[in-house]
């Protein structure tokens, strides 16, 4: 896991330059390292307990553009299996948390799914949350176990397939007009 100090494998041009402004980076990343290569499996957006509602929007559009960013990377390195690999996104709004996860669908195009949401029990006037934050933890520690599988299966897969496209197209010419 990473917090702030560590920016995101996300865009090439943030790659490239490696200087990310503040405010770009994902307050926490779950990251997974197989072969070598570091994969981004989980982003974390929180803010304070009294925010704002475009910082509560602000941050769920960002977490969807680092999902959509991992679930690329993710798709250069290997091909998990559509329609159950994801990135998940986790958002700590004020008293909410938000559990998301984008999935590619079978025809390879991105979904983004609202999982779960509950109310966080900061104080102990409200045991009414626990168990619904206890629930919405243990989805995640299903959907983390299933990814990290998943992910070791696509890669392994990877490495004993021919790399996509490793032969050359076959040049077709047509026969001259005259």
């Amino acid at each position: 896991m990473a917090s702030k100090a560590r920016k995101s494998f996300g865009p090439n041009e943030e790659r490239s330059t490696h200087k990310t402004p503040i405010g770009k980076k994902p307050d926490v990343m779950v990251m997974a390292k197989y072969g070598g290569k570091i994969f981004e499996l989980a982003y974390v957006e929180s803010s304070r307990i009294l925010c704002t509602r475009s910082k509560r929007e602000d941050d769920s559009v960002k977490l969807w553009r680092e999902a959509l960013d991992g679930i690329s990377f993710v798709g250069v390195a290997c091909r998990p299996t559509n329609n159950q690999f994801g990135i998940v996104g986790i958002q700590v709004a004020g008293e909410d948390l938000y559990l998301n996860i984008l999935v590619k669908d079978a025809s390879g195009i991105p979904r983004y799914f609202h999982v779960d949401q509950v109310e966080i029990p900061f104080t102990k006037n409200t045991p009414w949350r626990v168990e619904p934050l206890i629930l919405l933890l243990l989805t995640l520690r299903n959907i983390m176990i299933v990814n990290q599988s998943l992910l070791i299966q696509a890669l392994e897969q990877a490495n004993t397939r021919p790399p996509r496209n490793a032969q050359q197209s076959p040049t077709v010419t047509s026969p001259s007009h005259k």
